[in-house]
């Protein structure tokens, strides 16, 4: 059983590492979408080490924080939607059996979030259809990134559980057991 005062240490240390990731969308604006895959992974740290209620209430103030500090509000409505949180709620949904369902749940999650996503972002900071000057390509081209978004997640969720197997199997050892 680890202590309070390791619990609140580690989510502290892994809200400033999340939050300085995150803040570093505004100064490469062209990893926007992998920055907060990046920082919603400190939850998994916390998750194995503390537990799910503090890896909730990390992601809370991590999303919170990122609102007001981070200068890319792109990706801190992904970090909010959907990046941080998944991995918290994938530790839980690997326990339901068949996989089936369990893929089911997953995209259906994911599709949900993005849509949300989509539509605040379009609405509340563009307010233009962006599709509307492309032609017969932007009719379309919302349904291509779409089926994209849905084929990179296939594989964003296979490499956030090895990436889970890397921390507990060999990382975890390696720092945080005594000699």
């Amino acid at each position: 059983m680890k202590s309070k005062a390791f619990k609140i240490s580690l989510c502290g240390v892994s809200s400033a590492v999340a939050l300085l990731i995150m803040f570093l969308s505004g100064v490469f604006p062209m990893l926007d979408y992998a920055l907060p895959m990046y920082a919603g992974f400190t939850m998994v740290i916390i998750i194995v080490e503390a537990g799910r209620k503090w890896a909730i209430m990390t992601y809370c103030s991590v999303g919170l924080l990122c609102l007001f500090l981070t200068p890319n509000y792109q990706a801190s409505f992904l970090f909010i939607l959907f990046m941080g949180y998944y991995p918290i709620l994938r530790y839980s949904l690997e326990k339901i059996m068949p996989a089936a369902l369990r893929l089911v749940i997953k995209y259906a999650v994911f599709n949900a979030s993005i849509i949300i996503y989509y539509e605040i972002f379009t609405k509340l900071f563009t307010g233009i259809d962006m599709t509307e000057d492309m032609g017969l390509f932007g009719k379309y081209s919302v349904y291509f990134t779409w089926a994209s978004a849905n084929v990179i997640f296939l594989f964003y969720d296979y490499l956030l559980g090895e990436l889970t197997k890397l921390y507990t199997d060999w990382l975890r050892k390696k720092i945080l057991t005594r000699r």
